[in-house]
Order: C-alpha cells, then sequence, then structure tokens
C-alpha cells in the first residue's frame, strides 16, 4: 500500500485533466452570469418601454381633459411581454423633478423572472423595476395659429416664400392639416398640427421640428377676455371714403358700413370699430397708424367686417402698447368672434408693415405679399391662414406682446 500511495504522488499524468475540471466550473458560471445579464436587461428594457408607452397616454389624457389611470394601464398592458405588477400611476408625481406638476402623469410597474442560470442557486426571483414620468411641455413658440378643428388649416400655395422667426401651429385633425404645396417655402419651426403635415423636402428648411398628430394649441387670446366693444353706439361715420389724390386724417369711433382708402389716410390712435362692411385699402393707397386697434365686427355673424389691402398699398400699422391702451395693448386686428368664416386678404410689397397681433378666430386670413412683405412683429391667429405670397416675419416682438401663450405644447417622457 505505501509504494502505490508512493507511486500515486509522484505521477502527474492527470494534472490537465484536474486543472480543467476546476477551470470548467468557472467558464460555465461565468457564461450563465452572461446569459442572465442579457435577459435582465432584455427584460428592463421592455418593461421600460411599456411603462413610457403608459406614461405618455397618461398625459395625452391628462392634456385634453381625462384621467390618467385608465389610458396609462391599457397602454402598459398592450406593450408589456411579461405579467408584471402596477405599482402606481400617480398625477401629479410624488417624486422627481415634476412633483406637484399637475400636467405630469409619473408610472411605476414591477415583475418577477427567474433567470435561467441564478435561478438554480436563488429560491426567490429578482424583482425588476422600472418607472417613467410623462408631461406636457413646452417646447418652440408659435407666430401662426390656426385653430379650425377640421381641413387645411394652414397652406402654402405657388411659389409663395414665407419666412417666419417662429413656428406653425393647426388644430386640425385633418391628415393634411398644414398642406405645403408646389414649390412654396416655409422657414418656420416648428411646424406641429393635430394632424398630418403634407410637405416635400424643398417646402421646408433643413432641421425643421415637424410635430404631426399632436396637442392642439390652446388660443392664446382667450386669457385676455376681450369682447367687442359697444360705445360708441351710434355711427362716427357711415361708408367712410378717401379718394384718389385726397389726404384724411380720423380719430378713433365707429365707423359703419366699412373703410375705403383710395388716397392717403392716418389714423389717430386708439380704437376703430369697423361695423359691417370693409376695412379696404387700394393699390395705390396709403395709411398710417400708430397706437391703433381695428376691431371688425356687425350686427349679424354674416355681415362681420373684414379686411381687403390690395397688393401695391403702403401700410405702415402698429397696436398700442400698454401706456396708450392697457386693454388692447397689443391688438392691431380683432375680428368679432362670432363672424361666420369670412375672408379676410393682406396684399403688400416692401412698403408693408404691420406689428401686432391679429386675431381673427373665426375668419379665414391670406397673406399675398410681394417683393419683401415684412413685419417686425406679427402674431397671426386665425380660423384658416393661407400663404401666397413672399412675407417674412421676424417675430421679433416687445415684451407686452410676448406675455401671451404661445408655446408649443408636446407630450414626452421627462423622466
Amino acid at each position: 500500500m505505501k509504494q502505490l500511495l508512493a507511486r500515486l504522488k509522484s505521477n502527474t499524468k492527470g494534472n490537465v485533466l484536474m486543472m480543467a475540471a476546476a477551470g470548467t466550473v468557472a467558464v460555465v458560471g461565468g457564461a450563465g452570469l452572461g446569459v442572465d445579464t442579457v435577459q435582465w436587461y432584455l427584460w428592463k428594457r421592455q418593461l421600460q418601454q411599456a411603462v413610457d408607452s403608459g406614461a405618455i397616454a397618461g398625459a395625452l389624457s391628462v392634456s385634453r381633459g381625462g384621467t390618467a389611470t385608465t389610458p396609462a394601464t391599457n397602454e402598459i398592458n398592450r406593450n408589456a411581454n411579461t405579467v408584471l405588477t402596477i405599482e402606481n400611476i400617480n398625477t401629479p408625481p410624488t417624486s422627481g423633478a415634476f412633483i406637484g406638476n399637475n400636467r405630469a402623469v409619473e408610472v411605476i410597474v414591477t415583475t418577477q423572472q427567474g433567470l435561467p442560470f441564478s435561478s438554480l442557486f436563488v429560491d426567490v426571483a429578482p424583482e425588476i423595476r422600472a418607472r417613467s414620468v410623462a408631461a406636457t411641455v413646452t417646447d418652440g413658440e408659435h407666430c401662426v395659429i390656426s385653430l379650425a378643428p377640421d381641413g387645411i388649416g394652414v397652406s402654402t400655395q405657388g411659389n409663395a416664400d414665407v419666412q417666419l422667426g417662429c413656428g406653425v401651429a393647426a388644430n386640425s385633425n385633418d391628415y393634411t392639416a398644414i398642406d405645403l404645396d408646389g414649390t412654396s417655402y416655409l422657414g418656420g419651426s416648428p411646424l406641429s398640427a393635430v394632424g398630418g403635415i403634407q410637405y416635400a423636402s424643398g417646402n421646408i428648411a433643413t432641421g425643421t421640428d415637424i410635430q404631426s398628430y399632436g396637442l392642439p394649441q390652446t388660443d392664446p387670446m382667450l386669457a385676455r377676455g376681450l369682447t367687442v366693444p359697444t360705445s360708441p353706439s351710434g355711427c362716427t361715420q357711415n361708408n367712410f371714403r378717401v379718394q384718389p389724390s385726397d389726404t384724411a386724417t380720423i380719430s378713433p369711433g365707429r365707423y359703419c358700413n366699412g373703410i375705403t382708402v383710395r388716397g392717403d389716410l392716418t389714423m389717430n390712435p386708439g380704437v376703430y370699430i369697423v361695423d359691417r362692411g370693409t376695412f379696404y385699402a387700394s393699390s395705390q393707397s396709403t395709411i398710417t397708424g400708430h397706437g391703433v386697434t381695428i376691431i371688425l365686427t356687425g350686427n349679424a355673424p354674416g355681415n362681420i367686417a373684414n379686411v381687403d389691402m390690395l397688393g401695391g398699398a403702403e401700410v405702415d400699422l402698429s397696436a398700442p402698447t400698454p401706456a396708450q391702451d392697457a386693454t388692447w395693448e397689443g391688438v392691431l386686428f380683432f375680428q368679432d368672434p362670432t363672424a361666420d368664416y369670412p375672408l379676410s386678404k393682406f396684399a403688400g410689397d416692401s412698403d408693408f408693415e404691420m406689428e401686432g397681433i391679429v386675431y381673427m378666430p373665426n375668419g379665414n386670413v391670406k397673406f399675398t405679399g410681394d417683393s419683401g412683405q415684412h413685419a417686425d412683429c406679427l402674431l397671426l391667429i386665425g380660423y384658416r391662414v393661407t400663404f401666397a405670397g413672399d412675407s417674412s416675419f421676424d417675430n421679433n416682438c416687445p415684451s407686452h406682446i410676448t406675455t401671451l401663450d404661445l408655446g408649443n405644447r408636446r407630450v414626452r417622457v421627462v423622466e
């Protein structure tokens, strides 16, 4: 026996096998942990995708006046690839940077899944946890807003060249809510619509932020609570006209059955009520007015006054400052919201300057500028808006105009 043990001690022929056996444990263990890690990250990613979708669905519902729980739950279950537990759907979130934000939705879910290798040694499956917060946020600003809920809201036609220092929004749910046609060009960002946005690569600038099928934009003027003045009730002038080669200066008041300008007109600061008819400027006219608000109204929805400015007219109009009129500050044109969709046309050239808010919530607006129609600050809110010429809006507005909420609203994951 002693001789046998001595020979075994001195024999080295089995060393490689022993080392291989010992190494196999490490190799198999490492491979098993690698497989488990990949599987864990896959489940974690799938869970995060489901919870992100749920948070966005909940925030979208909240943005439209609904609740978050049902849409968030439905979207989580639709996207889930495994059995999970929804721990919390919180509006507003109870943790993170959006605590107390009523436009934000926090979703927390968990799941327990046994991992292929680790489950051989661990009795309790590890918990995988995912959290997401989605919220309505402001991303960019608009200076052109179409309030029409259907059909084409904003369009460019022909070879129109429109340069905007801001964004364009359409509340229409139509697949052509914004329609950029032909060889037209719209330089503005973001472009957002409740429906679709139709364009070719040459219609927009590279890098334009396109946001189709998004949130409707609120009417920023509603917060100001403006209404058509009732005073003066009587007509200051009836069917007022400035004939060619004539020069006239007018003061605020009620101008019944329109204002027709074929010569030179100066408007003193104040509020002008155009009661029925048309605020008309011929191609040879000149209109100058600083600190003015022009209100378009009538005695029935079908005869609300409109605007018709022909190409060639020299126009220099600006809205009141707060010092001039605290009520109508920043408002250049205000059309009665009861209007039955009249068309107002603004045509002009390099001598066409307007500054202020053009508000026609139930009126259609068409710009047909030529050779450099320009506005340092023009905020346009209409039912439908069409551009058929060369126009430039710098959107370089004074502070009393930029207090309007013009932010582009969108829902996205924020945490």
